[in-house]
């Protein structure tokens, strides 16, 4: 049998053996946000241990606005994050080879399916909501891939403003079609069916 000093000692020392940096129970109660810079301007971004989970323009929300945005929509609260998610900084500057991790376990599978499909859009082109839903195997779901976009958690991070109208006009975004129009210019985007 064990003294209970020999079981302090076992203790303190598989205490040491933790990492410094582990989780502890408010990790799992709050998610992080913080505010970066973008190329459209100042943005808040929120993220989970998993990965990056939400963002919009400081100019939409402001701090309280945001965490407010954040409950309703992941029933979770916010705090200050820790550090700023790898690649976020680079991505939104719009570095087409930083690839965030992105948490988008809240979504439904359809809705994760048109964001990856969106995801995969290069830079300097656009696609259809048509060319979306097939690319999904959903072909006749383009009105639903529609309504996934535009409530994409992660614009700039999923590039939705890369997705327009069959028709040929630019379509609506998030940030308003000034924004979508610029961001597809800079782009030098060019349509691809």
């Amino acid at each position: 049998m064990t003294t209970p000093d020999h079981g302090d000692a076992l203790l303190a020392g598989l205490a040491a053996l933790a990492p410094s940096d582990a989780p502890d129970l408010t990790d799992r109660v709050f998610d992080g946000w913080l505010a970066v810079p973008s190329r459209i301007g100042p943005v808040r971004v929120a993220s989970t241990r998993d990965g990056v989970s939400f963002l919009r323009r400081a100019a939409d929300l402001d701090d309280e606005g945001f965490r407010a945005a954040y409950r309703d929509r992941f029933g979770r609260p916010l705090r200050p994050a820790r550090s700023v998610p790898d690649d976020l900084e680079a991505a939104l500057d719009g570095d087409a080879g930083a690839r965030p991790r992105l948490d988008l376990l809240a979504l439904t599978d359809f809705q994760r399916d048109v964001l990856a499909a969106t995801r995969t859009i290069p830079a300097g082109e656009t696609r259809s909501y048509a060319w979306v839903a097939a690319e999904i195997g959903r072909p006749r779901a383009v009105r639903a891939a529609g309504t996934a976009l535009a409530t994409n958690p992660v614009p700039l991070l999923i590039p939705c403003h890369r997705v327009v109208p069959s028709h040929g006009d630019v379509g609506r975004y998030i940030f308003g079609v000034p924004v979508k129009q610029a961001l597809l210019q800079s782009e030098k985007a060019e349509e691809k069916t």
